[in-house]
This record gives structure tokens, C-alpha cells and sequence, in this order.
């Protein structure tokens, strides 16, 4: 009777142990489902983001020396919070400190280097159209959108078919997962592959489209740059005749040492029509690029033509006023007869491709 008393009792206990221990994982379970649907705070003020089995990227580990856009991005969400830092993409003694600085500010070890644990805190913040300023800057770099620090419609869609993308609430807003996920996917992600062989580059300069650069590159390494210029000081690419190169690749179609056109004469590269991409949210329709080429100012012998006071003339290079063009990409004629020069030893290869951005 004892025995099965004392086998009641023990079996109770169990019981309520089993019991307990079933309400606390139900209890544990609605807790982290709270806190991963948890929003943080607007307009940079500091948040700490709930652990989420959607944060599977690697964070970039950035220190002293290091250069890129990854650098860029954590400069301004720096300068979002007030640290002065240039955000030039280089990762010197300034930012560092800013770093340090940060770092004791938000209770992490001081040590300069941004990690897993000191990205967390910078991308504590959430901001979304209408938002203004450095933090915006940091989206829009990862974006490839032109950093202007303004979220308009343009950085909304593109974050909001980023996050589609990355099966994320595609709403546009960029919060803790959404930065999370711009900043590792540049990292965790496959690099681009190499181009092998010999290949043409035009990086644009935003501020100053007469000081962009057309380099020639193999196997990925620079060989030569230039300075190059594009458009009539517009960097609409939809300025049909004024505005800039659009974006995209080119394979270079023909190139010439005494073309006779209408206006372009003499050393010529001739790359194919390519239509323009209008900002998002505009009414401005595509419009087809015609009449594209890699050119100077020369007459239809390669030479310089004669010099009338007063007046432009469109087969002499005068001064850094002729490296506005209709649309094309200009040098100098000293520049690109040094550009053919190269092409010609590497003997103009194959499927040569202008990679524009």
C-alpha cells in the first residue's frame, strides 16, 4: 500500500514538472516571436535588433587600411551620428577613432575595428522616404543609386525590389534586416568574376562629369586611365544628344583612324545604340542613344585644324571645354591616340566591351 502510495505521489510530481517545463517553452517561444517582429526606432536613434534566423549573412570586418564601399557605408552611418568622418572609402586613423569612439559610446570593446557586434549598433536605426542625410547615403551606395542623401521614390523602390529579392517585408522602409542584409549580401555573396582579356571602363564622375575616367584594363587590372568626359555637363543619360553615356556594356563595334563624319572625325571607336533607363517615379519616357562612339576633337586625318580666333572649332582640341560631347566619351587627341596605340599592339582583340557605370 506504502509502495503504491509513494508510486502515486512521485508520478504527480512528474507531472506538474513536465507541465511547468512545457508552459515555460510556450512562454519562451512567444517571447522571441515578439521580439523578432519588434520595429526599431526612426531617425537613428539607437536600437538593439532581436536575434532573427534571417540574419544568415556575413558581416564585413573592417579595420585600419581597408578601402571599399563597405567602408564607405559605415563612414556615413558614422557621420549619421555625428562623428566626423570623410566618407571617402578609406579606413584610416580618423575613422578609426570615430570608431573607438563609438564603441565605448554603445558599451563594446574599443578596439577600432567594425565587426559583427559594432555593425549590429551602427545599423540600429530605421529610415524610409522623406528621410534626409548620411544614413541615406548609406543605403544608396549599397544600392549603386546615386548617393544624394535624399530617400525619394527612386532609393524606395529600389530597396523595396531589394527586399523582394531577399524575401524580406517589402515595404520599402530599410530597418536592422534590411541594412543587414545590403551590407552582407556585398560580401557573403560570390565575388564578380574577373573579365578576362582586355576590356574598356568608364567610371562616371557625378560631381563633375568632365573629370569622369576611361581606363583599359586586362584581366581585371588597370593598364591606363584617362580622363574622359560625356554629355554636355547633364548627367541625364536620357538627354537624348546632351546627356551622358547610359550605363550598361558595349561591344565596341569599329574603330577608325580617319573617319569623315558629320562630327566626329579622325581616331573613332564606334560603340552600338543603347536606350536610356528614366528615374524611377518620373514621366519621362526611354529614349534610344544613337550616334555613340569613343572620340576627340581632330580633323578626319588625325591631325588639329586650324585655329579660328573667337570661335569653336569642332576639329581642334582648345581646352578642358571640349570634353563636353553629345552624348559620347571624349579625350583628348593625345589621350586617345594613346588608347589606339595600346588596342593596336594588343591588336584590337575580339569582343572588346566598354563596361559603363
Amino acid at each position: 500500500m506504502r509502495k503504491n502510495v509513494r508510486s502515486l505521489l512521485l508520478q504527480g510530481l512528474a507531472a506538474v514538472l513536465l507541465a511547468g517545463g512545457a508552459l515555460g517553452a510556450v512562454n519562451a517561444t512567444g517571447e522571441e516571436a515578439n521580439a523578432s517582429t519588434t520595429s526599431g526606432p526612426r531617425s537613428g536613434s539607437y536600437a538593439t535588433p532581436a536575434k532573427d534566423q534571417a540574419f544568415t549573412g556575413v558581416w564585413p570586418r573592417l579595420r585600419t587600411g581597408s578601402r571599399g564601399t563597405d567602408v564607405r557605408t559605415a563612414q556615413h552611418l558614422l557621420a549619421a551620428r555625428g562623428y566626423a568622418v570623410s566618407p571617402d572609402g578609406a579606413y584610416g586613423k580618423k575613422t578609426a577613432a570615430a570608431v573607438r569612439q563609438f564603441q565605448t559610446r554603445t558599451g563594446l570593446k574599443a578596439d577600432g575595428v567594425i565587426g559583427p557586434k559594432t555593425w549590429t549598433k551602427l545599423t540600429a536605426l530605421t529610415i524610409g522616404r522623406g528621410d534626409k542625410g548620411h544614413a541615406v547615403k548609406a543605403v544608396q551606395i549599397q544600392l549603386a543609386l546615386k548617393p544624394d542623401g535624399i530617400f525619394g521614390t527612386k532609393t524606395q523602390a529600389a530597396v523595396a525590389a531589394f527586399q523582394k529579392k531577399k524575401n524580406l517585408k517589402s515595404d520599402g522602409i530599410v530597418g536592422p534586416k534590411t541594412f543587414h542584409a545590403l551590407i552582407t549580401d556585398s560580401t557573403a555573396a560570390k565575388p564578380k568574376p574577373v573579365v578576362r582579356g582586355y576590356s574598356l571602363q568608364f567610371s562616371k564622375n557625378w560631381k563633375n562629369p568632365t573629370y569622369s575616367k576611361l581606363s583599359l584594363v586586362r584581366d581585371g587590372k588597370v593598364l591606363k586611365s584617362w580622363r574622359a568626359g560625356s554629355g554636355m555637363g547633364s548627367t541625364n543619360e536620357c538627354a537624348s544628344k546632351r546627356g551622358w553615356l547610359p550605363s550598361g556594356a558595349y561591344k565596341v563595334q569599329a574603330h577608325f583612324t580617319h573617319r569623315d563624319g558629320n562630327a566626329i572625325d579622325g581616331y573613332a571607336i564606334q560603340l552600338p545604340d543603347n536606350t536610356c533607363r528614366p528615374k524611377a517615379g518620373t514621366k519621362q519616357q526611354p529614349v534610344t542613344r544613337t550616334d555613340l562612339f569613343i572620340h576627340s576633337e581632330m580633323t578626319r586625318n588625325g591631325g588639329q585644324g586650324k585655329d579660328n580666333p573667337h570661335r569653336d572649332d569642332p576639329d581642334r582640341w582648345e581646352n578642358a571645354n571640349d570634353y563636353k560631347s553629345l552624348g559620347c566619351i571624349k579625350l583628348t587627341p593625345a589621350d586617345i591616340k594613346d588608347l589606339f596605340k595600346r588596342l593596336d599592339q594588343a591588336r584590337w582583340p575580339r569582343n572588346l566591351t566598354l563596361y559603363v557605370r
